[in-house]
């Protein structure tokens, strides 16, 4: 195929992928942190003030918020608490519900923006398809990067994921190519796919040793290097070339650290008013330092000297303080640390299966050449910038006590893409048997996708399926609080008759959404900031998939005899309040409504919902005496 209508081809492609990942974007509410990002997007433009949610990314943010600037919805008014101690969820909650914004047209730009990074992504897997594979592999690869459920999920969500994994692919690409011709332009692009990294989020520090790996590979590959002015037009002999690319990368970061000052207005303070005693950072820079330790000694020593943008320092400083132990659930377990397989168990039930059998094509065709052993090195060695950024994201993530969700695994995925594009190879290929086994792998593929939509974030392949997907993996893997929607239109098609009960995961408003009742056991997800319920009893109860499994609550992890024992003493503590005509604080409330809340889904685990909504709600119908069973009667406990 002739190069101009297979790029053509490309960029159509590209162009279904962004409007079936935006398409989607009113039947979602807000999902997990969006509501964050763009609130501290839109603030970083319109108040030069970095305060609001530092620690995700100044790229996505303010990428995001751009198209805000022309239709400039109300912002809330700063003088308030809320903005004098940095609480992006409550500034976020005013500017999304109570300023009279249109919100769907708010989240439909934000997202538009984002997705435009999956375009770019998409555009450089194609091109590294096509390097490697040639022409029909780099088409294989753009459609299963335009169809993936996964980049379909995240493709346009106002968050760091998609930004974080395009820069990466860019970042290495960018190496690669000034390791072969080291240019004023080719370092210039590698200078600012580092610092737009480096702005994306803070696991940028991993293109180091991807980087070093290449570097190491680069130098003891070839002999020599093409340049150009004030290096001769080859540079020739390994430690030559070894000195001028570690030069070359030296002056790079120097523009990266420049893009990262251009992130934040060449100004160092992270607030543009301060008023001391006054305005303060939402968590205190000692509670960040508490670890102590040679990066927080690092971060300690760039904030005295003021190497860095303060916002930036505080951002790392939060994320390394936080990350590293963070309440996660898998297949029935509860840990904080996390665990090896978390990430490959992922992998091997959100990613379609068709999509392994591709790669296993491609790795039978690849097996099946004969090849001398420098055609191996060869081939390897053009592989070598995909297989760095996947060995050594694959390898942090084994051993990352983030496991919140399939979406932190994304960077690899493109190296997955560009791995089957080999497949394509079959195609004309003896037997001819394989090339339509490749072209029906490649239609189960889309099938999937299409299938699901719009569905996109709760996609499981047949192992699992988005069914039955919640007692494997919660939170942004299948439930970040997006079908209020999908919720509301089943309320409106099954008009309940008689009381609602709602525990809700997420950060969208029941109330803006018109969904009505009474909320229990998920007030840390509750932006109204609500006391605590009412009786409970019987009627509608609706449940978010993250809240039947425990994960946030104070009642985390399975019902056991533990939590039976320290149930009853809160029951016997609220008896002794009432005969005093007393009340609970609200903190020994909020402890007693969730250890209710958590009985009462225990008895509910082996029973089947009325309804699942967007397969990240249970509805179940109970009576009365159900409801006083379970919350006062003996139930058995494993």
């Amino acid at each position: 195929m002739s190069r101009t209508p297979l790029l053509l081809l490309c960029a159509g492609i590209l162009g279904l992928y962004w409007w079936m990942a935006t398409s989607v974007s009113d039947s979602q509410c807000t999902t997990g942190d969006e509501i964050a990002h763009l609130t501290a997007g839109y603030s970083y433009w319109t108040t030069d003030d970095y305060r609001l949610q530092p620690e995700n990314g100044n790229l996505p943010q303010r990428w995001a918020a751009l198209p805000l600037l022309a239709s400039r919805p109300t912002f809330p008014s700063l003088d308030q608490n809320a903005w004098r101690i940095s609480d992006v969820w409550d500034m976020g909650f005013q500017w999304f519900y109570t300023s009279g914004n249109d919100l769907a047209a708010m989240l439909r730009e934000g997202r538009r923006m984002i997705a435009l990074f999956g375009v770019a992504m998409g555009a450089l897997v194609f091109l590294w398809a096509r390097r490697l594979h040639g022409d029909r592999g780099a088409l294989l690869a753009v459609v299963l990067f335009a169809f993936c459920p996964t980049m379909l999920a995240n493709g346009a969500l106002v968050t760091s994921d998609i930004t974080a994994a395009c820069m990466f692919l860019a970042a290495v690409t960018a190496f690669w190519a000034m390791a072969h011709r080291l240019t004023a332009w080719t370092l210039l692009l590698f200078g600012l796919a580092l610092g737009l990294l480096c702005v994306a989020k803070f696991s940028a520090p991993l293109i180091a040793p991807m980087c070093a790996a290449l570097y190491a590979v680069r130098v003891a590959g070839r002999p020599a290097l093409d340049a150009s002015w004030p290096l001769p037009a080859v540079v020739a002999g390994r430690w030559r070339v070894a000195l001028s690319l570690a030069g070359a990368t030296l002056a790079a970061c120097v523009l990266a650290i420049g893009v990262i000052w251009a992130s934040y207005g060449f100004r160092y303070a992270m607030f543009n008013h301060y008023e001391p005693n006054r305005v303060r950072s939402l968590v205190g820079w000692d509670v960040l330092e508490s670890p102590g330790g040679p990066v927080v000694g690092a971060i300690t020593a760039a904030r005295d000297h003021h190497l860095l943008p303060e916002s930036y320092l505080y951002g790392f400083a939060h994320t390394y303080r936080f990350s590293r132990y963070r309440k996660a659930f898998l297949n029935g377990e509860y840990r904080s640390t996390g665990w090896v397989g978390f990430f490959p168990y992922t992998v091997a039930v959100k990613t379609p299966l068709a999509l392994f059998g591709l790669m296993g094509l491609s790795a039978v065709y690849a097996a099946s050449r004969r090849r001398t052993w420098p055609e191996w090195r060869g081939r390897l060695y053009a592989w070598s910038p995909l297989l760095s950024l996947f060995a050594v994201y694959w390898a942090f993530s084994l051993t990352s006590g983030l496991n919140i969700g399939h979406r932190h695994i994304i960077p690899v995925y493109p190296v997955f893409f560009v791995m089957a594009a080999g497949a394509a190879a079959w195609l004309g290929a003896l037997p001819r048997w394989t090339g339509a086994l490749v072209l029906g792998l490649a239609a189960w593929f889309a099938a999937e996708s299409l299938w699901i939509r719009p569905r996109y974030l709760a996609y499981f392949n047949e192992t699992v399926g988005p069914a039955n997907a919640w007692r494997h993996l919660v939170d942004s893997s299948i439930d970040w609080g997006q079908d209020l929607p999908t919720l509301k239109a089943w309320l409106d098609r099954n008009p309940p008759k008689e009381p609602v009960f709602i525990s809700y995961f997420g950060s969208g408003d029941l109330d803006y959404y018109g969904i009505k009742g009474t909320r229990i056991g998920d007030v840390n997800f509750d932006l109204r900031h609500r006391g605590v319920p009412g009786v409970l009893g019987g009627g509608l109860w609706i449940i978010s998939v993250t809240q039947f499994q425990q994960v946030y609550t104070t009642a985390r992890g399975p019902w056991d005899l533990k939590k039976e024992q320290h149930y009853h003493e809160l029951l016997a503590r609220v008896l002794e309040l009432e005969q005093t005509k007393k009340r609970l604080t609200y903190q020994e409330g909020v402890e007693f409504e969730e250890y209710q809340f958590a009985r009462l889904c225990h008895t509910l685990r082996d029973r089947q919902p009325l309804a699942e909504p967007g397969y990240t709600f249970l509805i179940f119908r109970l009576t009365d005496a159900e409801v006083m069973r379970a919350l006062y009667e003996p139930i058995p406990i494993p």
